[in-house]
């Protein structure tokens, strides 16, 4: 996956970036920062949440972080602008 010179920025930052593959919303977000937001969230609610739990928290959490903010929408045809 290429990245604009801003995504890769925001990635270094440790913020997510939204992208849209094959007409699904997703986010890109660093390992490291997925990895501590998990670990975080498991040590809040130990034994409570599984998996697929705590990726929903997670991807709640995205969407309520502005991500789903008009100025980003940019980047959700970022793929067909390049073709």
């Amino acid at each position: 996956m290429k990245l604009t010179k801003e995504q890769s920025e925001a990635i270094s930052r440790g913020e997510e970036v939204p992208v849209k593959i094959e007409g699904t919303e997703c986010v890109v977000i660093r390992r490291d920062v997925y990895v501590q937001a998990i670990k975080t969230m498991r040590e809040a609610h130990p034994g409570d949440l599984s998996e697929a739990d705590l990726r929903q928290i997670l991807a709640r959490a995205y969407e309520a972080s502005d991500w789903n903010d008009p100025e980003m929408d940019i980047y959700n045809d970022y793929d067909n602008a390049k073709k």
